[in-house]
């Protein structure tokens, strides 16, 4: 079984006043109804960042995009809709956006930018609660 590589974001708003009492991240929700983060997969050429910027353009939309610095790697099994199992390396990153209006693609259903604790809270895997909170511990956000 194959290893499938994604690259995802973790992104909080970037508003002129860096007000870090009221920072925002942004979170998808896929046609499954599940919150996650930009993220998807890495295709033959593509540097991580290459992958990073054109999944985030590609999902929501935002051009304006820094790149800050790397999260840390989950992995996990999941079944493909044809019911076969496979293996997913996601490697994340944090960024920011001065961009708050998101247009999402097809592949999901909606969008929010919410606090940190809101993050985590509507977050349903915890995995990606964890590279969330692993960005907070390395004082990223």
């Amino acid at each position: 079984m194959a290893l499938e590589q994604s690259i995802g974001a973790v992104i909080k708003y970037r508003n002129s006043l860096e007000d870090f009492a009221s920072s925002e991240f942004l979170l998808l929700r896929n046609r499954r109804g599940f919150w996650g983060f930009p993220q998807g997969h890495k295709e033959k050429g593509e540097s991580e960042i290459q992958t990073l910027i054109r999944e985030v353009r590609e999902e929501t939309g935002i051009k304006a995009l820094d790149i800050h610095s790397y999260i840390g790697k989950i992995n996990y099994s999941y079944f493909k809709g044809y019911g076969m199992k496979s293996e997913k390396e996601v490697t994340f990153y944090f960024a920011t956006t001065p961009t708050r209006e998101i247009k999402i693609s097809e592949e999901h259903a909606d969008f929010r930018w919410v606090t940190l604790a809101d993050a985590l809270n509507a977050l349903d895997h915890a995995k990606l609660k964890l590279i969330l909170s692993k960005g907070h511990r390395k004082g990223l956000y």
